[in-house]
C-alpha cells in the first residue's frame, strides 16, 4: 500500500523513495511492499549532486510546490532517501492517487 510510504512529521510528509537511473524522468515509478518505498525514475548520474537536484525538481514539480518545499532529509549519497516535502500527508495522497 503506498501509503505505508508517507509519514506524517511536523513540517510536512517525509516520502520514502527508492532511486532508479533510467533514461527518463518518472515518478512514481512502481512501489516496493517490502521496503515500503515509492520508485522514482531520474536520468542524471549521481556525481556532484546532480541526481539530488534532479530529485528535487521532479519532485516540485509533481506536487505543483516550490524547490524550497522539498528537501532531501537522509540518504543524500543512498538510493534509498527520505524526502520531507512541506505539505500534509492528505495532500501528498491526493496527488499520488
Amino acid at each position: 500500500m503506498i501509503e505505508d510510504a508517507l509519514e506524517e512529521r511536523g513540517r510536512g510528509c517525509v516520502i520514502h523513495v527508492r532511486v532508479k537511473i533510467g533514461n527518463k524522468r518518472h515518478f512514481p515509478a512502481g512501489y516496493d511492499g517490502w521496503r515500503k518505498r515509492i520508485y522514482l525514475e531520474i536520468d542524471e548520474e549521481p556525481i556532484k549532486g546532480k541526481a539530488n537536484r534532479a530529485i528535487v525538481e521532479l519532485l516540485s514539480e509533481y506536487f505543483g510546490v516550490k524547490e524550497e518545499d522539498v528537501e532531501i532529509i537522509y540518504g543524500g549519497k543512498s538510493r534509498e532517501k527520505g524526502i520531507l516535502i512541506k505539505r500534509s500527508k492528505t495532500y501528498i495522497l491526493s496527488k499520488l492517487k
